[in-house]
């Protein structure tokens, strides 16, 4: 017997905590874009485009973005055939990009790095954030329970309000790191209003 794929299994949990978290939070009658930053290989870019259908979105489209050249090669190589593109590039530098557009309804950061890092990534998450639309959503996902939080109270710090934040009991241990595991949060915010 062939033992599960542990990634596989990873993105189906994904796949049911996005879903869930999401539910009622997009516009489903419209097209939506995707930016995923520090995505490396993307494994979650089919999940993503799949929940951005399960929510109604006419039409998916993703833009993944890391700075790690061997990673966003092998994303490209893997998911060719998805209306998805990957760029090599500094998340902390997107605003040089302004054919990206500022009209992303979701920006995802999987295992965002808070921890080691902290002024960085909030140069990552503002970033994000100007490229959402208003009535858009960023999502984080986090290994471990004081990061999920350190990183949340930053994003609030910065205009961000909490719609979701669940922990996924399911999330596959890390073996190798006690106390973490695979997309053990996972985190819907918008911006405040008002």
């Amino acid at each position: 017997m062939i033992p599960p794929d542990p990634i596989a299994q990873d993105m189906l949990r994904l796949r049911a905590a996005l879903r869930e978290s999401l539910q009622g939070q997009l516009p489903a009658d419209r097209d939506l874009r995707i930016l995923n930053l520090a995505c490396g290989r993307c494994d979650e870019a089919p999940t993503l485009l799949e929940v951005g259908r399960d929510l109604g979105a006419q039409a998916v489209e993703m833009v993944g973005a890391d700075i790690r050249i061997r990673e966003i090669r092998q994303a490209r190589e893997q998911h060719a055939k998805l209306p998805a593109s990957f760029l090599i590039e500094d998340a902390t530098k997107l605003s040089a990009h302004r054919e990206l557009g500022d009209d992303f309804g979701l920006v995802f950061l999987r295992h965002q790095n808070f921890w080691h890092g902290q002024e960085l990534w909030k140069k990552i998450f503002d970033q994000g954030i100007a490229k959402l639309r208003p009535d858009g959503c960023l999502v984080i996902t986090s290994y471990f329970d004081v990061e999920h939080r350190l990183a949340l109270q930053a994003l609030e710090a910065m205009g961000m309000e909490v719609i979701s934040s669940r922990r996924q009991r399911g999330s596959r241990a890390l073996k190798d790191a006690p106390g973490k595991s695979v997309d053990r949060w996972v985190a819907v915010l918008r911006r405040r209003q008002g």
